[in-house]
């Protein structure tokens, strides 16, 4: 598969799930709904590399990428903001679309998906909650919990469908993009939760640069590794290196920079 017809059945599929959860005053007052070409891309990947793929496979796929949007929705809301009409409608949007998931998931009759992914929901939002407990966690425990925040509803899919071959390379690169968002916000002065709990056990914000840098490193070697292992064709591969992880945040550079 030609890099352009990856790239047009991910931007179909983003098409689809935001018709499906389109809402007129949400999408006015609202950011609306995060569908990530990344997660797209992973959701997808059995289906460019040809294994079995049906239209109840595809609407699970769909049906997972609205979880992601939902739970998304719910991280919009700002603790330190006075509540709003904006923030009160984004609670709703993610109300909204937790309910259209579940609506897709009992048409299709698939009760067996409803509920792997309902354990994959209470994992996603316990890790969520952790970020708002005042527990002592190592860094390695905050990485587990980033690790589930962004990776474990895709497992749940690829474990019920049986891909799970590309699980590694998929764990791998979600989280190399989601170290490259933190890097990106730790560098505009716009801390997230995470960034915040990690600089607090390393002490101080380069400290924090330089571990994120290292972990982009290390991720972007085991992606290569990966993709050798997983046999992806070279479109795909260069689909996955161009497209969905393109930035690299080499340790050296930055330490050349100062």
């Amino acid at each position: 598969m030609k890099g352009h017809q990856i790239q047009s059945k991910i931007i179909s599929m983003e098409i689809e799930v935001l018709h499906a959860v389109r809402q007129r005053t949400l999408d006015q007052f609202t950011e609306g709904p995060s569908v990530k070409e990344s997660r797209l891309f992973f959701l997808l990947l059995p289906f460019f590399s040809g294994k079995t793929w049906s239209p109840d496979i595809e609407a699970s796929a769909k049906t997972v990428s609205i979880v992601y949007a939902a739970l998304n929705a719910h991280d919009q809301i700002r603790e330190d903001t006075p509540i709003i009409k904006e923030q009160q409608l984004t609670v709703l949007a993610g109300d909204l679309y937790s309910g259209i998931y579940y609506q897709m998931l009992v048409n299709t009759k698939n009760i067996a998906m409803v509920q792997q992914l309902a354990s994959a929901i209470i994992k996603v939002s316990e890790s969520k909650t952790s970020f708002f407990e005042e527990e002592f966690r190592t860094v390695e425990e905050i990485e587990s919990a980033i690790s589930v925040i962004e990776t474990e509803l895709l497992m749940s899919f690829y474990t019920f469908y049986g891909y799970t071959e590309y699980a590694l390379l998929a764990k791998q690169a979600l989280l190399y993009i989601r170290y490259t968002e933190e890097l990106n916000r730790l560098q505009s002065n716009h801390y997230s939760h995470f960034l915040r709990e990690v600089t607090t056990k390393l002490v101080h914000e380069n400290y924090t640069k330089y571990w994120l840098t290292e972990k982009l490193d290390s991720l972007h070697e085991q992606i290569l590794a990966s993709i050798a292992d997983c046999a992806l064709d070279y479109e795909l591969a260069q689909f996955l290196l161009h497209q969905i992880t393109p930035h690299q945040h080499r340790a050296e550079q930055l330490t050349r920079e100062g």
